[in-house]
């Protein structure tokens, strides 16, 4: 499920065939009882760095926590409601949807997997 929901958020052709467009990127992972890990990204350096980052971490943590690529230019309003104003930005969020921590800039996968495990995910 968790890659479902990457490649809907990548905008992989397909991926996402029953969404709406008043679906935000999250409403899956925020329903499915399992922290969430919302990387913001844009077109920019850092942005390009993180994102091999946050794939290859979504399929080592798949069933333990989701971990979703929020695209700011296609989804201004979920940028808007986490008060993203620079990319990149990790958003941590509970099993509830309520935001725990957040990280702007450039994070190494080992210091993404410290800040998990810090937020109860192993």
């Amino acid at each position: 499920m968790l890659a479902f929901v990457m490649l809907a958020m990548l905008g992989v052709p397909g991926a996402c065939s029953q969404s709406t467009a008043t679906e935000s990127p999250l409403d899956e992972a925020l329903t499915n009882g399992e922290p969430t890990l919302a990387g913001f990204a844009g077109e920019e350096c850092g942005c390009k760095d993180m994102r091999p980052t946050l794939e290859e971490l979504a399929d080592e943590y798949d069933g333990r926590c989701n971990i979703v690529i929020v695209e700011v230019m296609s989804h201004k309003d979920l940028a808007r409601q986490y008060q993203i104003t620079l990319t990149p930005a990790q958003v941590f969020l509970d099993s509830s949807g309520q935001e725990i921590t957040r990280h702007v800039g450039y994070w190494s996968k080992e210091d993404v997997i410290d800040q998990l495990a810090k937020i109860g995910v192993e």
